[in-house]
């Protein structure tokens, strides 16, 4: 939902004027009432999120994205355009001073409050001034709309809240995690030795950090071997932490390929049943409220699929 209406709301500003399909050779994805939407028209709206898609896809989760990617595109495309029909329908008007202030915040962020410099970029384009403060004045417009029909007075109650939370309680508990020092040393003849000799030096009491300093082979033991805060870690070595106390040392080392390791538990963090806090009722009331207009934008595409003429290809 979130990012549909995000898209939706970039797509007019951020595209340039774009030919017709015969003109460029494209072909036709949709027909809103006299409106044509391409592929190409797609490809440019939706070229700025493809950027985003990481480089460690392979090819074919690529192309899957892409094509979800452009999916939605295709489909805000449309929405934007039987949205600005029921608007004109309603003869809704877009106040002036309201269209010049969107201007004005764009050409802040976009030129700099350069206006020559933002009317440049638009002829780069081939768009006029003109054309843009009516392609400004018609996303307002959907954009005033989509919002009448899908946000306006929503209303969650404190029992819709407890609900929610009663049922998602996980979801806002804070994850475990471990502070967790290590003394690591080869599992040989020499290592074992070493190891006892520590295990007897810390049930004396001896500090874990200066044995680690001093004796550890992992690449931690300038830090007294420690790990750090772990959420995650090796399947061995979370059976262990998870046995301990903060301040624990585990009674047997650790052995792991070619090393032995010493663990020490440092702190624990985490893990307890969530409190159904004012900031966590207000993270709710705002899943409540989007899935509430969620389902009002799902009502409202029907209707519009129904009252205004729609052709896909």
């Amino acid at each position: 939902m979130k990012a549909f209406l995000r898209t939706l709301i970039l797509l007019a500003l951020l595209c340039p004027l774009l030919s017709p399909a015969e003109e460029i050779g494209e072909s036709v994805l949709a027909k809103v009432g006299d409106t044509v939407i391409t592929s190409y028209e797609v490809r440019v709206a939706s070229a700025e999120e493809e950027a985003k898609l990481p480089g460690t896809l392979t090819q074919k989760e690529r192309m899957e994205a892409v094509a979800a990617i452009r999916q939605e595109t295709l489909e805000a495309l449309i929405l934007q355009e039987l949205v600005w029909m029921d608007f004109q329908s309603l003869k809704g008007k877009i106040p002036a001073e309201l269209v010049q202030e969107r201007i004005d915040t764009l050409v802040l962020s976009q030129a700099n409050a350069n206006e020559e410099l933002f009317r440049d970029r638009l002829h780069a384009m081939n768009m006029t001034y003109k054309d843009f403060q009516e392609k400004v004045k018609r996303q307002l417009a959907v954009e005033m709309l989509l919002y009448d029909r899908t946000r306006r007075n929503l209303f969650v109650t404190d029992g819709q809240i407890q609900e929610y939370f009663q049922k998602h309680q996980s979801q806002f508990a804070t994850p475990l995690r471990y502070r967790v020092q290590v003394i690591m040393l080869p599992a040989d003849g020499e290592g074992q030795k070493t190891c006892g000799e520590l295990q007897e030096a810390l049930a004396k009491g001896a500090d874990f950090g200066e044995l680690a300093r001093k004796h550890s082979q992992g690449p931690n033991r300038d830090k007294g071997g420690d790990l750090g805060w772990l959420e995650t870690m090796a399947p061995a070595l979370k059976e262990v932490v998870e046995r301990l106390t903060p301040g624990e040392v585990a009674p047997a080392p650790l052995a792991m390929g070619k090393d032995i390791y010493l663990v020490r538990l440092a702190d624990r963090q985490g893990g307890d049943s969530p409190a159904l806090t004012r900031e966590v009722q207000n993270a709710i009331r705002k899943i409540l409220e989007d899935q509430q207009a969620a389902q009002r934008l799902e009502e409202y595409k029907k209707t519009l699929y129904t009252k205004y003429p729609l052709r896909r290809y």
